[in-house]
């Protein structure tokens, strides 16, 4: 019998969130009906796979944005929009179960109301968590007033906390994550609806974010330049730490170990990231003619991009109790599956540098001699090959496939229903 799926979450692509679409295409091919609702992202249109619907609304308040980050915080004004939206396309209709995948908190309260309303299963997927990023995070992102920040989002998890305590499963993308969720907010019984408590907990499952495996594989193109690409934002220098090769880079370049003519830096990124990364850049005049700054490309181009690269630059920082913790960037995910050379700086030294060593993807450096070392080795690749080729752990490589991430996800929904 085939089962039926409602999906709620904060968007969809072809602007955001991979991890969703694949699993609607995927999960449809094994002959599930899907609806699915999410906000519409500037240039994105509808999407439909095979049984997957998806419907997409435009969330535009009239009011000022300081009036509408209260509304939403407090007055949980979004969610309430959002439910009006959805409520008419699925009245008289029968679901198994709810999905909702989100980066923060919305639309979790939704999918909570309609699996009460409907008397289904909920299972909640966190993409992100607020607490990933360690307190620099609020401290860059409201400088005149950080302190306005951890209000707001205080508010937020105490709503997510409350949500996910009510689901039926919980999904989330690294080992800290799953751990976190368990000890620090599903550690307690989870509350009814009457307000009694319960004496089940919510199963929570690691699923890690991946690559396509049919898109993402290994294509051997030659190049007339030894290529570092990073594909993707800078967020913050307290999550992303570029530092270590641009020293890297500076110092080989100094002592004539690279050509400069051979070396070029590409960056697809958006503007924010780029005016970051020219700061970083500052004390490193030698590098400047080699950076190139593109604008961020649609995924489907994402491979090719790959493929041309000699090396991935993946950015990362150290999982510290005030800075980022486990950040497991889809980035790493793709480079892995065109087995190229990652080059993770700086290490986290937690899980995602556990991955690229189990994967042997390539390395996640905590010093500039590691840097320089693992260039120069590609670069002699580059020089007698015209292309890299990182010798990946197939086997460990495989676990991170977005086909083995739907298989996954179809047995934590069957394990709810």
């Amino acid at each position: 019998m085939k089962k039926s799926l409602l999906v709620l979450t904060d968007a969809l692509p072809p602007a955001f969130a991979p991890r969703m679409a694949f699993l609607l295409d995927a999960l449809s091919q094994k002959g599930y009906k899907i609806t699915a609702f999410s906000i519409r992202q500037p240039g994105c249109c509808n999407l439909s796979t095979g049984n997957a619907i998806a419907h997409k609304f435009d969330y535009n308040p009239s009011f000022l944005r300081a009036i509408k980050l209260v509304a939403e915080a407090c007055l949980g004004y979004k969610d309430r929009w959002f439910y009006h939206q959805i409520k008419p396309y699925i009245q008289g209709k029968a679901f198994d179960a709810v999905l909702c995948s989100t980066y923060d908190t919305f639309p979790l309260p939704t999918a909570l109301k309609i699996a009460k309303q409907l008397h289904i299963p909920l299972i909640a997927d966190l993409r992100d968590i607020t607490e990933q990023f360690g307190t620099h995070y609020f401290k860059n992102r409201h400088p005149r007033a950080p302190w306005l920040g951890k209000w707001f989002a205080s508010i937020k998890l105490n709503v997510r906390n409350n949500v996910i305590k009510q689901a039926q499963a919980v999904v989330s993308v690294s080992p800290w994550h799953v751990q976190f969720l368990r000890e620090k907010v599903l550690d307690r019984v989870s509350g009814t609806s009457t307000g009694s408590v319960t004496d089940t907990k919510p199963n929570i499952h690691l699923i890690y974010n991946g690559y396509d495996a049919i898109k993402f594989h290994f294509k051997p193109i030659s190049s007339n330049k030894f290529n570092i690409v990073y594909t993707g934002r800078l967020v913050d220098l307290a999550i992303q730490d570029p530092t270590l090769l641009f020293k890297a880079l500076d110092q080989c370049l100094a002592c004539q170990s690279l050509k400069k003519e051979d070396i070029n830096l590409h960056f697809y990124t958006d503007n924010d990231s780029k005016q970051r990364i020219q700061q970083t850049l500052l004390p490193h005049p030698l590098l400047h003619p080699l950076i190139h700054y593109h604008n961020m490309v649609p995924a489907q181009q994402v491979p090719t991009l790959l493929w041309e690269s000699s090396v991935v630059l993946v950015l990362s920082n150290k999982q510290t109790t005030d800075g980022p913790k486990g950040i497991m960037t889809t980035k790493f995910f793709e480079a892995l599956g065109v087995e190229k050379p990652v080059l993770c700086v700086k290490s986290d030294e937690a899980c995602l540098a556990s991955a690229i060593a189990k994967t042997n993807a390539g390395i996640a450096a905590t010093h500039v001699e590691e840097v320089k070392a693992f260039i120069l080795e590609k670069y002699a690749q580059w020089q007698q090959n015209g292309y890299t080729h990182q010798n990946v752990v197939v086997a460990e490589k495989e676990k991170f496939s977005r086909q083995s991430m739907a298989q996954q996800f179809e047995n934590a929904i069957l394990s709810v229903l």
